[in-house]
C-alpha cells in the first residue's frame, strides 16, 4: 500500500448523507482507494502515513464550471451593469489577451482552485488543450475539458444588444473539429475527460447544434453549455428567433435537452422551464458568486434540486466571481439561497458539502471515478486542518460542528493535503507540484503588461468603471 491517512474524521460522501466516520483511516494503492473504515479495523502496511488527528478528510472539491485562463483579467470587469459587462468592460480586455497569458492565468486560476481543496476543474476554454496540458495538468489536477464552440464574427463587438450577433459557420465548424480532436486526445487519459462545448445559443448556428447533439448521442458523449444566463442572451435569443422565443424553447426544439446536457447558470429560464429541464435529466451549473457579481441575481440551484435536478457549483471566471477558492463558492451559494428565499434553513451546510463532492462528480458525470471515498474509487482527497482559528474549535458532541464550521468558516487556508489520483499535490499547506512564487510572478508581470495594452480600448468602451475613475474611486 502506498499511502494512508489516519485517525481522521472522514465524511465519505458515500450513501445520501455526509457517511461521518470518526477515528477513520483511508488507504491508497496505485491512485485508488483501498480502505475506507475504522482505523481500528485496518491492517495495512502504507509505505507512507499521514496523521489524520485534528483533520478533517474528504473527497477533493469538484468546481464544475471554470473560465480559468481569465484570471490574468481578474478586477478589471466588476461593478457594472450586467448588460454592460461582456462588451464593454471584459471584452476590450480580452481583446488584448494572447494565448501565453490564458496559459499563465490557467495555472493562476488552477492554483487558487487547488489550494482551496479542488481536485476536479470543468475547464471550459477555447484552445483547452494548451490550458490543460501546460497549465492544469503540470499542478496535478483532474481535468474535465470542454472546447468552446462560438460562432460569433469578431464585428459583433460594435452591436447594440437587440441585433442579432453575425454568425460565421465555417469558424464554428473548426471550432467542432478542435472538440473532436480533444477527444480522441484524452480518449485514454486516466485524468483528463472531455464534453462537447456550444458557448450559448445565442454564439451558435443550430445547425452546428444539431451536429454536435447527433455526434453526442453516437459516442456516448456529454454537452456542456451556457444556457439561460441573462438578459443579453434573451435579447439576444428574441432577436434572432423571434419575440417570445426564450433559450429553453429553442433547444427543446432542437433536441439538445436531454441528459447528456450540463446547463451553466439557468437564472434566465422562468421555474416551468427549470422543471422540464429537471425532468428530462439535465444538469445544472450554477455559479453563485459570478452571476450575483454580473447579473445581481442568485442562481436557482435550490429550487433545481426541489425539482429533481443534479446540481454541481463553479466558479466561473475570475473577473465575475473574484477567484476560484470553491470552500469561499459553497458558504456564498448558501448563504445566497437563504436571502434569496428569506429561509435560514435553505441550502444548509451539509447540502453544500454534497454538492461541492459527490453531486457536483454527478454533474460532470465523472461519480463512477470521484465525489465519494469508497473502496474502488480514484484517490482525489483533500484534510482541512481543524485546528485553524478559522474553524477552531470543533466539537463531536452532540454534533460535528466541524460540518457548519468548514462550510461557513472556512477558506484555502484551511488546506492542509490535497491528493489527486493517489499523488500528493499539496502538503502541510504547500503545492507541491510547481513553484508558487515564479507562478505569481509572471501572472503579476504579464497582468500588468495585459491591462497596459488594453487601457485605451477599455477605457474608450466607456463601461461604468470609467466613470469611477474619473471621480476618484479607482
Amino acid at each position: 500500500m502506498d499511502l494512508a491517512i489516519v485517525d481522521t474524521l472522514a465524511l465519505t460522501m458515500a450513501d445520501d448523507r455526509l457517511g461521518v466516520l470518526e477515528d477513520a483511516t483511508i488507504g491508497i494503492d496505485d491512485g485508488e482507494l483501498v480502505y475506507v473504515g475504522p482505523s481500528n479495523g485496518f491492517d495495512g502496511e502504507p509505505e507512507r502515513t499521514i496523521d489524520g488527528n485534528g483533520r478533517l478528510t474528504m473527497p477533493g472539491l469538484v468546481n464544475v464550471h471554470t473560465h480559468l485562463g481569465l484570471t490574468l483579467c481578474r478586477g478589471g470587469a466588476q461593478d457594472v451593469p450586467e448588460i454592460e459587462w461582456m462588451n464593454r468592460a471584459l471584452g476590450p480586455l480580452v481583446e488584448h489577451t494572447t494565448a501565453e497569458d490564458y496559459v499563465v492565468g490557467a495555472r493562476l486560476g488552477g492554483l487558487d482552485a487547488l489550494r482551496s481543496g479542488v481536485t476536479t476543474v470543468g475547464e471550459y476554454a477555447a484552445d483547452v488543450e494548451q490550458l490543460v496540458d501546460r497549465s492544469l495538468e503540470p499542478l496535478g489536477l483532474r481535468v474535465v475539458a470542454t472546447e468552446t464552440i462560438n460562432a460569433v464574427e469578431e464585428s459583433a463587438a460594435d452591436l447594440g444588444p437587440d441585433e442579432a450577433y453575425p454568425l460565421d459557420e465555417e469558424a464554428g465548424k473548426a471550432a467542432l473539429e478542435r472538440n473532436e480532436e480533444l477527444f480522441e486526445t484524452y480518449a485514454d487519459h486516466e485524468r483528463v475527460s472531455c464534453l462537447y462545448g456550444p458557448q450559448a445559443l445565442d454564439m451558435v448556428p443550430p445547425s452546428i447544434l444539431e451536429t454536435i447533439r447527433e455526434r453526442a448521442e453516437t459516442h456516448d458523449r456529454g454537452i456542456h453549455m451556457h444556457v439561460a444566463q441573462g438578459d443579453r442572451e434573451r435579447r439576444q435569443i428574441e432577436a434572432r428567433y423571434g419575440s417570445g422565443a426564450t433559450t429553453v424553447g429553442v433547444l427543446e426544439e432542437l433536441g439538445i435537452v436531454s441528459d447528456r446536457l450540463l446547463a451553466a447558470h439557468l437564472h434566465g429560464a422562468t421555474a416551468d422551464e427549470r422543471e422540464r429541464l429537471a425532468a428530462a435529466g439535465v444538469r445544472m451549473a450554477a455559479n453563485p458568486s459570478s452571476i450575483a457579481a454580473i447579473d445581481g441575481v442568485t442562481p436557482p440551484l435550490c429550487a433545481y434540486r426541489e425539482y429533481g435536478g443534479i446540481g454541481g457549483i463553479g466558479t466561473d471566471q475570475a473577473p465575475g466571481t473574484g477567484g476560484h477558492d470553491l470552500l469561499r463558492e459553497l458558504r456564498t451559494a448558501s448563504l445566497l439561497s437563504k436571502t434569496d428565499r428569506g429561509d435560514p434553513t435553505a441550502f444548509p451546510a451539509w447540502t453544500a458539502l454534497r454538492v461541492g463532492t459527490i453531486e457536483g462528480a454527478r454533474a460532470l458525470g465523472i461519480d463512477d471515478l470521484v465525489g465519494s471515498l469508497e473502496v474502488g474509487k480514484r484517490a482525489d482527497v483533500v484534510c482541512y486542518d481543524l485546528e485553524h482559528p478559522a474553524v477552531a474549535p470543533t466539537v463531536s458532541r452532540p454534533l460535528h460542528t466541524a460540518v457548519p464550521n468548514l462550510v461557513y468558516g472556512a477558506s484555502a487556508s484551511l488546506t492542509d493535503t490535497v491528493i489527486v489520483d493517489g499523488e500528493v499535490v499539496l502538503e502541510d499547506g504547500s503545492v507541491t507540484t510547481v513553484d508558487e512564487a515564479s507562478v505569481l510572478e509572471e501572472a503579476n508581470d504579464r497582468a500588468t503588461a495585459l491591462f497596459d495594452r488594453a487601457a485605451n480600448d477599455w477605457e474608450a468602451a466607456d463601461s461604468e468603471l470609467v466613470a469611477r475613475i474619473e471621480d476618484g474611486w479607482l
